[in-house]
């Protein structure tokens, strides 16, 4: 009930406000630690939505911090990164970019069904770079031009659905939140997990970096994944002699290719390109981000009224702005490093070995998922600890950012409320649930693995602890 929602999100802050402050903790942090809790229990219950809630947040906090303070997050070039990033996913679809990518996979690819799968995965991989909400792009670009093939090959939800869809869509699931790994704005929270880093560990990973540091894990189990799903639920139908006939049915009805497409096409080129040499340029990923926005604006990509419907956007940039200006004001209160003191006076990490404490940090942030039903509000209420109970145990500060921003996202698969994308997929009937969780438990084991030899591996390589 909606009430109860609302009683939870005043209450709670409110038994914070009116408890003693905490010995080391100035009441000024007391009191945005109040406002922050409101508005990660917001982003939880969302008793009126996400915008509605936070905006509220908003208000409730403006008697006990400066309302100039709690819009701080507002000016942060991140979050209007991540918005940029959402309404240049717009341009994918009003032009038609995406679905054009999709068929050229089916006909290049599809020959079989593990085939047709790794298409679905390189055209996610290819549009993630530019589209920082996994669901928009895997949700409402991807997965349904590869659903449909599966309809057209028999395979509806129910008594077909083992022939091929089903096989597709578990796929697909486990490919969104393997690509949401691999580049900084390829999925939202990556970007506020950074901010963490750069709060918190005091580590700053720019878009290049981040980049070269995930490419070896991160796209093994993009090219794995496919594969042992393959093994483990394999379809029925494992040949597609007419692949090239749908993929060229699909690009005939679309028409030839038009010149918004090229121009995309070009835009997406070049800010893939400003952002993987920002470090030398100089020039900022958001700048560019929105310089690509403002551009697709200008050839009339983007159609205006469209982005003002997109109301994943504006919900991010309302609930992203605020909970990212509380996390910087609480930083800059010492909060964090009071928090590490009170673990350090708790627990004691002497004489435990770093990857020990970085495997452990990395079971923990995972199995927390089962209580999470937002990938946002995961980052935004635990991240924080993960990375303070690591700075106090010593735990090496690049790999153990990396290690939670990825699991951020493979944690997911856990359930299929993890993320997003996950009802719009498991929505469609084609997997049971125990399935669904059986596999996502299996490739979360798989991830953690990978992850831990291959990603420290390549990490200690590259010399980053």
């Amino acid at each position: 009930m909606a009430w109860l929602r609302w009683l939870v999100l005043f209450l709670v802050p409110a038994g914070i406000l009116m408890s003693p402050v905490p010995a080391g903790l100035t009441p000024a942090a007391w009191k945005i630690f109040a406002v922050y809790c409101a508005a990660i229990i917001g982003l939880v219950v969302q008793p009126a939505g996400v915008a509605v809630t936070m905006l509220t947040v908003i208000a409730f906090g403006s008697f006990v911090v400066p309302i100039g303070q709690l819009l701080s997050g507002y000016s942060n070039g991140t979050v209007w990164l991540v918005f940029s990033a959402f309404l240049i996913t717009q341009a994918f679809v009003d032009t038609g970019l995406g679905k054009r990518v999709a068929y050229w996979m089916i006909g290049l690819f599809g020959k079989s069904a593990l085939g047709l799968v790794y298409g679905q995965m390189i055209t996610d991989l290819i549009l993630s770079p530019a589209t920082p909400s996994n669901t928009a792009r895997s949700g409402g670009i991807v997965y349904p031009i590869f659903r449909n093939v599966a309809m057209t090959l028999g395979s509806e939800p129910g008594e077909t659905g083992r022939k091929i869809g089903s096989y597709i869509t578990i796929a697909g699931y486990t490919i969104s939140l393997s690509t949401s790994a691999v580049f900084l704005t390829a999925c939202a929270p990556n970007i506020m997990t950074a901010g963490f880093a750069k709060d918190i560990l005091k580590v700053d990973i720019s878009w290049a970096q981040w980049f070269m540091y995930m490419s070896v894990p991160a796209l093994l189990v993009c090219f794995v994944a496919p594969l042992i799903l393959y093994k483990l639920y394999p379809p029925e139908i494992k040949d597609i002699p007419n692949h090239k006939e749908l993929s060229q049915a699909g690009l005939k009805e679309m028409g030839p290719i038009s010149g918004k497409e090229k121009i995309l096409l070009a835009l997406f080129v070049l800010a893939v390109i400003g952002w993987a040499t920002s470090s030398i340029t100089k020039v900022g990923a958001t700048a560019i981000a929105l310089l690509f926005f403002a551009t697709a604006s200008i050839f009339s990509l983007i159609d205006w009224k469209n982005v003002l419907n997109n109301n994943g956007a504006w919900n991010t940039l309302i609930w992203y702005g605020a909970v990212m200006g509380l996390s910087g004001i609480l930083a800059k209160a010492k909060f964090f490093t009071w928090l590490a003191k009170v673990f350090g006076e708790s627990f004691s990490f002497t004489g435990l070995n770093p990857i020990v404490v970085l495997g452990a940090l990395l079971i923990v942030s995972v199995l927390v998922r089962y209580v999470f039903a937002s990938m946002g509000a995961y980052v935004a209420a635990f991240v924080p600890v993960l990375f303070t109970v690591g700075l106090l145990a010593k735990a090496p500060a690049l790999p153990l950012a990396l290690l939670i921003a990825a699991s951020s996202a493979f944690g997911c698969l856990l359930t299929h409320y993890g993320g997003a994308v996950g009802p719009v997929m498991f929505g469609t009937g084609y997997v049971p649930q125990k399935t669904w969780w059986t596999l996502g438990a299996i490739m979360n084991g798989f991830n953690v693995i990978v992850y831990m030899t291959v990603g420290l591996a390549f990490w200690k390589m590259l010399g980053l602890w």
